[in-house]
């Protein structure tokens, strides 16, 4: 399917807005894509990310919805949502959010020619933004998997050293291979680098930065979660 985005049955997808129409041109160009893969932990600007690939017209993957429930399945944890993951591969160009960031090591077994592109915070920014994000709603069904622990709020130094390992384990893991980036989404450079990993044209629009705390508290930011909760099913 040339526009996920558009189905309302499309659970997985990240959903179309101002990036996604953007990048409508380029992505009517037949133009055989590598695959990416953001492998940045949450709360790292992968949603930022993520708009800026739909801007260079790539389909873009976001949370694996359908994997949330592997706690009611007799399967083990990361072979169940890696087999939710590799259904979506094939649909989508690009990939972000949790839980991708978790089989970075699968994901290049399977796609070793993909680009696989790091974000990162400073290490005190990501926790307080987690705990802003998460600790005051609903949990991600995921935390539980990749932290142990549910609540950040009670567990801040566990999902701190978390967050760091896994950034230290990527880096030893990318050490030696090209297709790896890593980039901190306050870099003023950021479309440069991008562009020159991916070998194409920087866009001449503003990078997108999405999904802070003061955008999402804005009124049409609230309104365009309403008509998109109303539209996808």
């Amino acid at each position: 399917m040339l526009f996920p985005e558009l189905s309302r049955l499309e659970i997985d997808s990240m959903k179309a807005s101002g990036a996604f129409f953007l990048g409508i041109p380029k992505r009517l160009i037949k133009r055989k894509r590598k695959k990416v893969f953001i492998i940045g932990f949450h709360k790292t600007g992968t949603s930022s990310m993520g708009k800026a690939f739909q801007i260079l017209g790539y389909r873009v993957c976001g949370n694996i919805k359908k994997g949330r429930d592997y706690e009611k399945v007799d399967m083990p944890t990361r072979e169940y949502i890696l087999s939710k993951a590799e259904e979506l591969t094939s649909r989508y160009d690009c990939f972000q959010d949790t839980p991708w960031f978790m089989f970075y090591k699968e994901l290049y077994e399977m796609y070793p020619d993909a680009y696989f592109i790091l974000t990162i915070r400073p290490d005190e920014n990501w926790i307080k933004s987690v705990l802003s994000h998460f600790s005051e709603r609903e949990n991600s069904s995921y935390h539980k998997w990749i932290y142990g622990h549910s609540d950040p709020k009670m567990n801040k130094e566990i999902y701190l050293s978390t967050y760091q390992r896994h950034n230290r384990e990527v880096r030893e893991f990318f050490s030696d291979k090209p297709n790896f980036l890593e980039i901190e989404l306050k870099e003023k450079d950021k479309w440069e680098k991008i562009c020159a990993l991916l070998g194409i044209r920087k866009p001449m629009v503003k990078f997108p930065h999405v999904n802070t705390i003061s955008s999402r508290n804005r009124f049409n930011t609230k309104l365009k979660e309403k008509v998109k909760d109303l539209y996808y099913k």
